[in-house]
């Protein structure tokens, strides 16, 4: 059988996998583009369309030849498409690491498309999902446990290399203390320093950076 007569032959089952494979990585892509993430919706349509077509080729391949294994190809681009993740990794200025989730994502992409590609519909549809329900719904959860928790991550800035040391008694005054700092600078008179502080009791985080702005010689603090 030749290359023309397999995809008439399946035509319909091959439409239907790439346009499923398009949707679902449309719909994981749009929840990334809604927070403005670098990978998007059109990269993960992509990634899942590239990988149900090295599915269907890896399938093409041992159809024809009776020989090949129809996941090898397959075994290709779970390993590949970590320089794509890799891509979407960043350290940002407060020596925060960001864009795991959507690498993890692209991964997870990956594995879908070849789910769709293959024809395994229903485990494609669960991990749908589960993916969504992970990503908006565990979000949440994990927003909510780190603005209530006891430990969060300070950037402040100061007047000066005095405040610094009236920083660190407001801190003890008021039981807050320092189990790890990143970064701490000098530039010109003003000092800025990433810090991570265990609070006494769990409370609104909200709360703690108000206090701690009204610091004197504090002239910046958010948290990271």
């Amino acid at each position: 059988m030749d290359s023309w007569s397999f995809f008439f032959n399946n035509i319909y089952s091959i439409a239907a996998r790439l346009l499923f494979a398009a949707a679902a990585g449309g719909v994981l892509g749009f929840e990334r583009t809604r927070k403005m993430r670098g990978a998007g919706l059109r990269t993960y349509m992509l990634v899942c369309l590239g990988s149900a077509m090295a599915m269907m080729t890896g399938e093409y391949i041992s159809h024809i030849t009776g020989s090949s294994d129809p996941a090898r190809i397959a075994a290709q681009v779970v390993s590949g498409i970590g320089f794509i993740g890799a891509g979407t990794i960043m350290v940002t200025g407060y020596h925060r690491v960001k864009g795991i989730t959507t690498a993890a994502g692209l991964w997870l992409c990956a594995c879908l498309g070849l789910a769709i590609g293959i024809g395994f519909y229903g485990g494609a549809l669960l991990m749908l999902a589960i993916t969504l329900i992970t990503m908006l719904v565990g979000e949440k959860l994990q927003r909510s446990y780190l603005a209530r928790g006891n430990r969060m991550r300070v950037y402040v800035l100061l007047n000066d290399t005095e405040s610094l040391g009236d920083f660190l008694n407001f801190l003890k005054q008021h039981g807050i203390t320092i189990s790890d700092f990143e970064q701490l600078n000098a530039i010109g008179k003003s000092v800025n320093a990433t810090f991570m502080l265990k609070l006494n009791a769990k409370h609104a985080h909200a709360e703690t950076i108000e206090l701690l702005s009204g610091c004197p010689g504090v002239a910046f603090l958010e948290e990271v």
